[in-house]
Formats: C-alpha cells, sequence, structure tokens
C-alpha cells in the first residue's frame, strides 16, 4: 500500500477536525414558532421548550410580540414560504389567513392530544384553542365600596373618574363592545350602540392588558374590563384586585395554536402543537398564570380550579364570538372609533 506523504495526511486530519462541527450542527433542526412574552414566555421556556427541544433534540426559535405582528408577516410572505412552523396568539387575528388556506388541516394522527379537546376549542379546520380567558370586571378590593355583580355596575356614580376599558383595536376591547352593545338592546355588532355606551362611563383607556393592569395597580382605576388570568395573577404578586363575571355573561379570549400550510418540519410542528395541548403544559400554565385549560383531561388543584374554567357547566356561560365578522368589520370599527373617540 503506497504511503501518502505526511503532509496529506496532516491535511485530512485538519479538514476532518474542521468538518465535525459543521456536520453536527447540520443535524440540529430549527422550528420556529410564535410565543408571548414576559411571564407567559418563562411559563413556556420550563413546562414546554426545554422538554420539547431535550426529547426531540430540536432547536425552538421562538418569535415574541402580538398577534397582528405575527399575521401581517406571515401574509406577505405568502402561503408556501411562512416565516413559522407553528403559530399561536389571540384567535381575533386569525380568521383572513384560515380563510385564505394559510394553516394546515387538523392532524389529530401526528398531535394526539386533539382528540382530548373541548369541542369549544375546535376552530375552522385547522385551529385549536390552546387556554381561554374570560373577560369580565377586575376591581380593587381596597378602593371599591361594592363588589360589582354585572356589566352594568361599571356604569355604577361609585366608580365615576375611576374606570377602565380597552380600545377597539384591541381584541378586548371589541369584546367590551360586543357586550355593551347587548345590555343597551342593540345588536351583538353595532358599534354605535358599544361607542355610545363608553362614551357614558368616560373611562381611563388602555391599549393592551399591561397597561391596564398598570392603572390598578397604580390605583387609577377602581374597576375596570379585564381577563380573569391577568386579573389573579396580579393579585398573587400581592395587589389588592379580584374579578368577576358579569351576571349577563363573559365573552372568552380564546389564545389559539396552528400549523402553517407551508411549513417544512410538519412533523415536528405537530409533535409540538401536541405538547402544548398535552395535559402537563397545559396544567403547568393553569397553576402559574391562570389560563383555563382547554384539555378536558386536566385535573386542576381545588385553589386554582375556583379561579378558571373547570368544566362543561362553565363552558356553556361563555360569549363566544363569530371572529370572522369581526375581522371583516375591524377596519371600519376602528375608523369609527378614532373619529368619535380620539
Amino acid at each position: 500500500m503506497p504511503r501518502r506523504p505526511l503532509r496529506s495526511l496532516l491535511c485530512i486530519a485538519l479538514v476532518a477536525v474542521v468538518c465535525l462541527p459543521l456536520a453536527g450542527q447540520a443535524q440540529t433542526k430549527t422550528l420556529v414558532v410564535t410565543g408571548f412574552g414576559g411571564r407567559f414566555a418563562e411559563v413556556a421556556k420550563k413546562a414546554l421548550i426545554d422538554p420539547y427541544e431535550a426529547k426531540y433534540g430540536v432547536k425552538v426559535e421562538t418569535v415574541t410580540g402580538i398577534t397582528g405582528e405575527w399575521v401581517a408577516k406571515l401574509m406577505a410572505a405568502g402561503v408556501d414560504n411562512p416565516p413559522f412552523d407553528v403559530v399561536m396568539g389571540d384567535e381575533g387575528g386569525f380568521p383572513i389567513p384560515r380563510e385564505r388556506g394559510f394553516f394546515e388541516p387538523r392532524n389529530p394522527g401526528a398531535a394526539p392530544n386533539i382528540r382530548n379537546l373541548y369541542d369549544k376549542a375546535l376552530l375552522g379546520d385547522s385551529s385549536m384553542a390552546l387556554f381561554w380567558s374570560r373577560i369580565g370586571l377586575a376591581y380593587r378590593t381596597d378602593m371599591a365600596k361594592k363588589k360589582p355583580q354585572s356589566w352594568k355596575d361599571f356604569w355604577d356614580q361609585e366608580y365615576a373618574g375611576q374606570r377602565g376599558t380597552y380600545v377597539i383595536g384591541n381584541t378586548l376591547g371589541i369584546s367590551f363592545l360586543f357586550t355593551t352593545a347587548k345590555l343597551y338592546g342593540s345588536g351583538p355588532f353595532d358599534v354605535d350602540a358599544g361607542i355610545a355606551a363608553i362614551k357614558r362611563a368616560q373611562p381611563k383607556l388602555a391599549d393592551f392588558t399591561g397597561a391596564m393592569l398598570k392603572l390598578l395597580e397604580q390605583k387609577e382605576v377602581a374597576v375596570a374590563v379585564l381577563h380573569d388570568a391577568a386579573t389573579f395573577d396580579l393579585q398573587r404578586r400581592g395587589v389588592p384586585v379580584d374579578w368577576v363575571a358579569p351576571a349577563e355573561g363573559t365573552p372568552v379570549l380564546e389564545e389559539v395554536i396552528q400549523v402553517t400550510k407551508g411549513s417544512k418540519q410538519k412533523d415536528l410542528a405537530w409533535k409540538y402543537v401536541d405538547m402544548f395541548l398535552s395535559p402537563e403544559v397545559q396544567l403547568a400554565f393553569a397553576n402559574e398564570l391562570y389560563r383555563s385549560p382547554t384539555n378536558r383531561t386536566v385535573k386542576l388543584p381545588a385553589d386554582v380550579a375556583k379561579k378558571v374554567l373547570s368544566g362543561p357547566a362553565d363552558l356553556d356561560k361563555l360569549v363566544v364570538y363569530d371572529w370572522g365578522v369581526v375581522a371583516k368589520q375591524r377596519s371600519a370599527w376602528t375608523e369609527k372609533w378614532n373619529k368619535e373617540m380620539r
């Protein structure tokens, strides 16, 4: 056997050493998903992302932000070249991309935990609600002279100058318009009735949940339109607040998830969805953030069950919207809101 020159052998060895890390990198797949920041991200990393990466040998890249931003990027990229493999966010932003075929049909075979979801958690033919939060009235127990029981209590003279709600551009704001319009005898999506009702209340306005929490924490409002999960998380941090489900009904905020049709990692994407819907991950979000689980097999501790949706009887009281109708009206409603209220 002919001998190779020493210099040639050294070159071969050097190339092999240099290429080893590159080969390892090529074997590591990346799954791109969307997700909220703050406490949501903290719980997701511990309960979902770290276990998922360890189990499947995949790197999860989370793009944080808000639903409107993700939907805009998704639709700009087109169905075949999505910037994300899995998209989660507030349901209010997803009817149009769902209608236009941006999402893969639901696949219980690839994500078996889909079979354990409540029927109300199945949206269209592609999407699933991860969690529910009820929209009701949060109030400061050290400022309110009486506990509110009804949406009508929001207009009680006791709260004059101390009310807070969301603007129409926010999912919760549209929910509130729905509720107030219904209270005042108009159709469910009568924006005129909703705006008139808000004008009578003259509340402090907030663009998102964090801003409303700050108003409550700083005692700038005594009662506010807010979802249960955020209120109870604030309560756990020592702020004297509580939350009530108004007698007329509670609109629901749905955090949903779906796999993009153009994803090149569909198998891994469905595995991610399946883990997100698992009893273990759903329980972690209920315990840590008071998100109501959509998986009907989750066993909740008694203290948590009192603060979240915990069965079919609770689900019957929810007001669920046709967000497809809302999506088509949102621009016109926002324009009217800006004209009337700004």
